[in-house]
């Protein structure tokens, strides 16, 4: 009963502390908004081409009137993905942004250009060169301004969308972390782990395609290549989680897939590599074998509903999926219409999906470990004599019947003296404590060597290992040291007598185990006698 209050009052503590959370969260996020500099966002403003002109080599020419413009605004901005830029005033060049990737691709990868301009400079002429034919004709918005303006407002602006792509990856690692500490020991399904590695993938590529990432982390060419990869590897984990957490098992398409995506990323990377087709104009087909996972997800959740398996699994995919799908819609179409981070609400959706998989599969892992817990519990009890906590008789015989290598191993036996007139003098609850007492002693001299037995009402045993080079008389010497102590300055009315005897496993005398502990109990009796007799 108190076990069950103070388990209800753990509970209680824990929802009170996710609730003050979530407040003080809710409470930050609040803050942020209400107190937020909006002074920088009014340091910029969109300027547009007066005349835009397409070149022979395939580059576009954005001719920019800045005469209109005072000193305050020093700089101009846009964003541009894979292509080459150079920037001109009055003939000369200012601006140059044309270096490749080396070895490693020929895009110039993603960039936030920043170009400065001062008062003399009334006309800015931009000529952007497409590195692939894929990426030519994007939008792009040049802007005007302060240059420390635009860069912090357009920071501040994607900084939650970084943050909750960080999130992602932080709980991606959480969830490894947990699985990799306790697979082992509580045999857990590998459910977790494949969403460990799938919500890893994800979040990495999440938080590469923000403003904030694009603008922190200076690799652009690194920048370029990671999105792609994450795309191609979360395909196996992705299809793994789904397969187990649905119980779809279809094992022909699960391989197909499987097989399919790490074909596709080695003929990809190939490809790439060999400059035939690099990662960015393979997106299609990499986006292909994504909505092929998605449909086998799908297709597994209707095949359960048909046959009417309707479990909580089914239910969290159902809301979880449809909420992403939509996400994802909304995003994808921004994706095509315009140049930077395009993925404004999928990110969010999918932290909370994983966050209610995550909590969901590790709710599942505790009830399994608990559960584990109270089977090794009886184990224990099986095996546990529960008057003195020594191992029982069923121990005893388990360990008889293990075998194994008996060389060098020590057999220790003793015999309460006297317990029946101790019980019929006394009573039983006097026997019980007299029990204990030799228990405690014989656990205390000899239970730090080998494990100790109760194997009868007054009979126990010290199984010692070879390993443990024991000093048996020693031993002996100091158990009736104790025993003799325990007379003097014990306030029980009986007294308490022991014998004890032990035997070291001779393979020319005992047969097996049960003839070394019959040796050690026959000594045992000779020490009985020679007690009697004194």
């Amino acid at each position: 009963m108190t076990s069950n209050i103070k388990k209800q009052k753990d509970i209680l503590i824990s929802k009170i502390n996710t609730v003050m959370l979530v407040i003080a969260a809710l409470l930050l996020i609040t803050c942020y908004i209400t107190t937020r500099d909006k002074t920088s966002a009014g340091e910029f403003s969109i300027i547009e081409p007066t005349t835009v002109a397409t070149l022979a080599d395939g580059s576009t020419e954005y001719f920019l009137d800045t005469s209109d413009f005072d000193y305050h605004y020093t700089g101009i901005l846009f964003y541009t993905s894979h292509h080459r830029v150079l920037g001109y005033s009055s003939g000369k060049q200012i601006y140059s942004f044309t270096k490749d990737g080396g070895i490693w691709t020929k895009s110039t990868g993603s960039k936030f250009h920043f170009i400065d301009i001062n008062e003399n400079m009334h006309f800015v002429s931009i000529i952007v060169n497409p590195v692939y034919d894929e990426v030519a004709g994007q939008n792009i918005t040049f802007y005007i301004g302060s240059s420390y303006g635009m860069y912090n407002t357009i920071l501040l602006d994607s900084m939650p969308r970084f943050f909750i792509s960080l999130l992602i990856v932080l709980l991606s690692m959480v969830i490894l972390a947990y699985y990799g500490m306790l697979h082992k020991k509580q045999q857990l399904s590998k459910e977790l782990l494949y969403l460990g590695w799938f919500s890893f993938f994800c979040g990495v590529w999440s938080i590469n395609e923000t403003d904030a990432a694009n603008l922190i982390f200076q690799n652009r060419i690194l920048n370029s290549i990671i999105p792609y990869v994450c795309l191609m590897l979360v395909i196996p984990p992705f299809i793994m989680f789904f397969d187990s957490y649905l119980n779809i098992y279809s094992k022909v398409l699960r391989k197909i897939i499987i097989w399919a995506s790490m074909l596709q990323f080695v003929v990809l990377t190939a490809l790439h590599f060999l400059r035939i087709a690099e990662y960015r104009q393979t997106l299609v087909v990499m986006q292909v074998m994504l909505v092929l996972a998605v449909f086998y997800m799908i297709i597994g959740m209707i095949v359960q509903l048909i046959n009417r398996r309707i479990t909580k699994h089914i239910e969290i995919c159902a809301v979880g999926l449809t909420g992403f799908l939509i996400a994802v819609i909304v995003d994808i179409s921004q994706y095509y219409k315009a140049t930077g981070d395009a993925d404004r609400i999928g990110r969010y959706v999918f932290f909370l999906f994983t966050l209610i998989l995550a909590r969901d599969m590790i709710k599942d892992a505790n009830e399994i470990i608990e559960k584990g817990r109270q089977v090794k519990q009886l184990e224990i009890f099986a095996l546990t004599d529960s008057m003195t906590g020594l191992f029982n008789r069923n121990a005893f015989e388990s360990h008889a019947k293990s075998g194994g290598n008996l060389e060098g191993l020590v057999a220790v036996v003793a015999d309460a003296n006297g317990l029946k007139h101790c019980n019929d003098t006394f009573g039983h609850e006097a026997g019980d404590e007299y029990i204990t007492i030799v228990a405690e002693i014989f656990n205390e001299v000899y239970g730090k060597y080998g494990n100790c037995y109760r194997i009868g009402g007054d009979e126990f045993c010290c199984i010692i290992p070879a390993n443990r080079n024991v000093n048996t008389e020693r031993l002996k010497n100091l158990f009736m040291t104790k025993i003799y102590t325990a007379n003097v300055n014990g306030e029980h009315e009986y007294k308490i007598g022991v014998a004890i005897g032990d035997a070291t496993y001779d393979s020319s005398v005992d047969s097996d185990f049960r003839a070394l502990v019959k040796r050690a109990d026959a000594h045992m009796y000779e020490n009985k006698r020679a007690s009697k007799s004194s």
